[in-house]
């Protein structure tokens, strides 16, 4: 036994002294080469001044992650409206943008084994699988999308005996109830309020026609048609017919418990005016975003009377949106019943929002979907996409945290209650794009001086829906009636 262990030390310790040459002309640790070290990307930000900005502080732990180093640069949406692709690797735009860019062939699809990944699964289902593609395609990441949502006083619900209003006709009735019930007198001088409103709704320029779209949406979405605002075999416009004038016809009459000038309200402007106290409900979504330049109040910080009167702090709710027990069958040209009351809320979609694409003819493709998946993933999207007041949580582990996307003054539990109607929110099966073609911001612009001329008494629901519908005509005619048409078809998901 031993002149065998003596001679299996002899072969180790001859095996050992023939490797040492080549092990000892290597250093005892080499520094490890980062995926991405050498390259740089350029990143667009379209039209978002806080999210570009939060991009930026960013930068220093992505080179120190990949080795890449990231430049960043703001444009105007207009400059994706030009010929030629945005001058970056990658681009960070509206939602809405994602049509023009689409159309022209632009942006590279998604790959594979990104919508197959563990960061994919964990997104909501419509801002994946409805508003990250163009026809049939998957083309770009997510990076928050909100709906409206109903903020409510809880603590005037309860007095009345009534729950959050399940539909658009329970709305009216709640709001009604809620413009008699003031928390403070009415009148003039400290300690009472100069108008209190039953509910505000973002009737402004640029948001008049999506709060109404948002209102039709359980109206007009049958779910066995894709039409909805045109007819897609022919683009004809549709917003003239009985559900739309039904849905004009309630917020017009919403409107009249709201301010005395009701069509100055943005989203921005109704969230302040409800935590400063002055309605019972409100139609915009949380955000915890600071506007630039906003005021204290502005801020969701109560001051003045309703701050001593609500302890500092409102009893908020959050709800989904109303639905509806109806919807209006275009081809029949009859109501019909919507007998599921999970089909009965129909979330209206691309009214805000930001996604992430990346640019054909990237020299750094692969590097730039690593790029856009990292500053969308569920760690970094609350120190990125939290920061835009355009976006609101997306994925499901956004849900673990979500004061990160409220208002500073919402309670813990209201902000859990948010969480919960967005995730219900992007879960529905039924759901209505705003326009996201070639022309959007025309086609709205009509819809939003047809509720303003019913609002201030000018016209008819139907007189004025009739006059933006031949404002939509002459839009799609200008734009070319077949190129629309393909877009309009893609845009729906065909």
């Amino acid at each position: 036994m031993k002149s065998k262990f003596t001679l299996a030390s002899l072969v180790s310790l001859l095996l050992l002294l023939a490797g040492c040459p080549r092990s000892a002309t290597k250093p005892k640790t080499e520094p490890e080469r980062l995926p991405l070290a050498g390259a740089t990307l350029r990143l667009a930000v379209a039209d978002d001044p806080a999210l570009a900005a939060a991009v930026v502080r960013a930068r220093g732990e992505w080179t120190a992650q990949t080795g890449s180093e990231l430049e960043v640069v703001e444009i105007a949406v207009e400059e994706l409206e030009r010929a030629g692709a945005p001058p970056a690797d990658a681009a960070i735009c509206p939602a809405h943008a994602l049509g023009i860019l689409a159309e022209r062939e632009l942006i590279e699809l998604v790959p594979e084994n990104v919508a197959a990944g563990a960061q994919w699964g964990d997104l909501f289902d419509l801002p994946k699988l409805r508003e990250a593609a163009w026809g049939d395609r998957v083309v770009a990441v997510p990076f928050g999308s909100p709906v409206f949502c109903c903020y409510y006083r809880a603590e005037l619900l309860e007095k009345l005996g009534r729950r959050p209003p399940q539909t658009w006709d329970e709305y009216q009735e709640l709001a009604e109830s809620l413009a008699t019930i003031s928390p403070l007198p009415l009148g003039e001088g400290p300690g009472v309020r100069v108008r209190w409103c039953g509910t505000i709704e973002p009737l402004a320029p640029g948001w008049a026609g999506l709060t109404l779209l948002a209102r039709a949406a359980p109206y007009v979405k049958h779910p066995d048609y894709y039409s909805a605002l045109f007819d897609m075999d022919t683009m004809e416009p549709l917003i003239a017919g009985k559900p739309m004038v039904k849905a004009l016809e309630e917020l017009v009459a919403a409107a009249k418990l709201g301010p005395a000038d009701p069509l100055q309200y943005d989203p921005q402007k109704v969230r302040a005016a409800f935590w400063r106290g002055e309605c019972g409900m409100a139609i915009t979504w949380p955000t915890a975003a600071d506007e630039k330049g906003e005021r204290r109040e502005e801020r969701g910080e109560l001051v003045g009377p309703a701050a001593s009167a609500a302890g500092g702090s409102l009893r908020v709710g959050f709800a989904e949106l109303p639905g509806a027990t109806e919807v209006f069958n275009f081809s029949r040209n009859e109501w019909t019943n919507r007998y599921s009351e999970e089909e009965r809320r129909v979330p209206l979609l691309t009214v805000s929002g930001r996604l992430g694409v990346v640019i054909k003819g990237s020299a750094h493709r692969e590097a730039a979907f690593q790029l856009l998946l990292w500053l969308s993933d569920g760690r970094m999207s609350p120190q990125i996409s939290a920061r835009s007041p355009a976006t609101t949580m997306f994925c499901r582990s956004n849900l673990d945290a979500p004061n990160q996307w409220v208002e500073a003054a919402t309670p813990p539990a209201a902000a859990v209650q948010y969480g919960e109607a967005a995730l219900a929110a992007f879960s529905r099966e039924q759901w209505l794009y705003a326009p996201r073609i070639p022309g959007r911001a025309e086609y709205l612009a009509a819809l939003d001086d047809a509720v303003a001329a019913v609002v201030r008494g000018e016209k008819s629901p139907k007189e004025s829906l009739d006059h933006a519908a031949d404002r939509w005509r002459e839009i799609t005619n200008r734009l070319g009636l077949e190129k629309q048409k393909a877009a309009y078809r893609n845009s729906v998901g065909l």
